[in-house]
């Protein structure tokens, strides 16, 4: 294919804005492979992967007691009711997580 010099610095610079090669550009602009669009990795506080990083060791805990109960064929071993009171207080982390970060986001946002 042929293009002007101007021309080719604009497939250039739009292919790097898609993280994408010259090639895979002018492929799939002419339908030859389904163009797939990378998105940027977010930035994350380290705060909130360290609070989700606790429950989520919590959860494996809960789980893995479950599993062995189950495994041993004595469910009686996991107490029905603390199960559930520890799952509530996950899922109370989990909203107050959400909620503190839509509000640095809209505190960013301004």
């Amino acid at each position: 294919m042929r293009c002007t010099t101007e021309e080719k610095r604009h497939l250039k610079r739009r292919a790097a804005a898609d993280k994408i090669s010259v090639s895979e550009l002018l492929r799939g602009a002419l339908g030859l492979i389904k163009t797939s669009r990378r998105r940027t990795t977010p930035q994350v506080d380290p705060q909130l992967v360290t609070a989700l990083s606790r429950i989520g060791t919590n959860l494996n805990q809960i789980a893995r007691a479950v599993n062995a109960a189950q495994a041993a064929g004595d469910m009686r071993q996991v107490d029905g009711l603390q199960l559930l009171a520890e799952l509530i207080g996950i899922e109370r982390q989990m909203a107050a997580l959400l909620a503190s970060h839509h509000q640095q986001d809209a505190s960013h946002a301004d």
